[in-house]
């Protein structure tokens, strides 16, 4: 077995426990989407996952046949769901830099080729729109080259063109064997890429596809309608 374990995860802010033992597994080499409303948990989940928040309690640990360890902010490149830049430099420079940081100068050419970034290399973050700087974010999480991809509602912002150009790079990633994990409340933008789903309400895993789900997801006509029926079952 081989992927990523969060196990028994807990997390309070003050007295309010917002993620209450959530479990699931990600095999290695898959699209997984974890779905919810908002508010459910995802956001607070995904910053556990990424070491914003460290105060939680429970296990978030990479599993290799057998052999784990705790999982590492060097093992993931992270989409947040907010632009999180330098505002002193500039859209190249950032490439630049993270590039430089993870040898992955070679990527950077490719990257502003496929999503459309060259008329706004030499132009600072604030004078950017919430689409452009959102497809500098992809890039800049891209560069970091983590085997294991976070991303939390990547779609927001993006045009249709560079909504389906972004579907078809996290396919590809998968071929490249990264395994990705994709926070959304738009159903219909990750049904067909996602090999499984997790659910997420009030701070609960209330579903979670099979292992083996390739066939799940075929079956799954609708999951959209799987996904209203269990948060609004959780709540009855």
């Amino acid at each position: 077995m081989k992927g990523y374990l969060v196990s028994h995860l807990k997390k309070y802010f003050n007295e309010t426990l917002v993620l209450k033992g959530i479990s699931f597994f990600l095999p290695k080499e898959t699209i997984t989407g974890i779905l919810g409303k908002n508010g459910a948990g995802k956001t607070t989940l995904i910053k556990c996952m990424t070491s914003f928040y460290e105060d939680y309690l429970g296990e978030i640990l990479l599993v290799n046949a057998g052999d784990q360890r705790r999982l590492s902010i060097n093992d993931i490149a992270y989409i947040p769901d907010e632009p999180v830049y330098y505002e002193e430099l500039t859209l190249a420079e950032h490439l630049k830099f993270i590039s430089a940081m993870n040898n992955t100068q070679f990527e950077v050419d490719s990257l502003i080729d496929r999503f459309s970034l060259k008329e706004y290399l030499n132009k600072f973050p604030h004078e950017l729109s919430k689409g452009t700087l959102q497809r500098m974010q992809i890039c800049l999480a891209l560069l970091r080259n983590g085997d294991l991809i976070i991303a939390d509602e990547p779609f927001d912002g993006l045009d249709p063109l560079q909504v389906q150009i972004l579907k078809n790079e996290f396919l590809k990633l998968k071929k490249r064997g990264k395994t990705l994990l994709i926070s959304s409340h738009q159903v219909d933008l990750i049904q067909k890429i996602c090999d499984r789903f997790i659910v997420i309400d009030s701070g609960e895993v209330v579903y979670e596809s099979s292992e083996d789900s390739s066939s799940n997801i075929e079956s799954e006509e609708n999951i959209l309608e799987l996904f209203f029926n269990l948060t609004e079952e959780k709540k009855s």
